[in-house]
């Protein structure tokens, strides 16, 4: 899934792989914009912040990407150059960039895809708040608390998942780390132990970035890998009951939920929640 996790992974292997390369040949184009090529160029740093991902040039220049549900970036053999579009379908290479013997690097249907002053990196992510995977994170751990309590009325689903509040939660580690705190996905935040659980949180995902696996039962066998996620009307881990689940909403934030009705149980006076 590309979390926060997954994502500061790949900017690692990126930074590893191609940081201080010069671009021997490359396009950048979205959809009828003029290409801009980056061509003479080199790659000096890819950094990771929550789900974004920026790559930085020597020229003062970043290409920002967010990969959403359906995007990749993929190395390709040297080389390589992609395949015009058939007609009437996209050209899903939104951005490639050779970089001679260490192969083609390419951005594969990429529903976020700019390329911004590196001064004015602040355009596309100055909204996003604490970085729960950033190395600032103590420091800014009192902030993010208090973004989530400003949150009051709105479940706490919702406010794990605005970036605004904290940056690198995804859905995957917002349901987990509820499951484990015990904690209704729909209950107001006014009633949540922000810290607690941001504290969790943020000790399940350095550990899985650490391990490589977004894995949070300590189990690697296939299908053993998550307490709640992906696991509807299946047996609770724990107590049995079957594992309950409501779908994407059409809020920004309201998006599929797994959890167990016997493990996380609304508070009682609060039935309004119950989805």
């Amino acid at each position: 899934m590309a979390e926060g996790d997954s994502i500061r992974r790949l900017a690692g292997r990126l930074q590893h792989t191609y940081a201080g390369l010069p671009v021997l040949a490359s396009e950048y184009r979205r959809g009828g914009d003029l290409p801009v090529r980056f061509t003479g160029d080199a790659l000096t740093e890819v950094a990771a912040v929550g789900k974004h991902l920026l790559m930085r040039f020597a020229g003062g220049r970043t290409l920002h990407s967010h990969l959403r549900m359906q995007g990749s970036w993929r190395t390709h053999r040297p080389g390589w150059r992609p395949r015009p579009p058939a007609s009437g379908r996209r050209d899903v290479v939104g951005a490639w960039f050779d970089f001679g013997t260490a192969g083609v690097l390419a951005a594969h249907d990429m529903p976020v895809l700019d390329v911004v002053p590196t001064s004015r990196e602040h355009d596309v992510i100055g909204h996003l708040g604490p970085d729960i995977l950033a190395a600032d994170w103590p420091g800014r751990f009192p902030e993010a608390v208090a973004n989530v309590r400003a949150a009051a009325g709105l479940p706490i689903r919702a406010a794990l998942m605005d970036q605004r509040n904290l940056c690198g939660i995804g859905n995957l580690w917002a349901v987990e780390s509820l499951f484990i705190g015990g904690i209704f996905p729909y209950e107001r935040s006014a009633r949540v132990d922000a810290a607690k659980l941001l504290d969790l949180t943020h000790r399940m995902m350095v550990l899985g970035l650490r391990n490589g696996t977004q894995a949070t039962t300590g189990d690697l066998r296939r299908g053993r890998t998550h307490w709640v996620y992906g696991r509807y009307r299946r047996p609770c881990r724990r107590c049995g009951t079957p594992i309950a689940f409501r779908a994407a909403g059409p809020g920004p934030y309201d998006r599929e939920t797994w959890w167990c009705p016997s493990c996380q149980p609304p508070s009682p006076d609060e039935p309004a929640a119950l989805p």
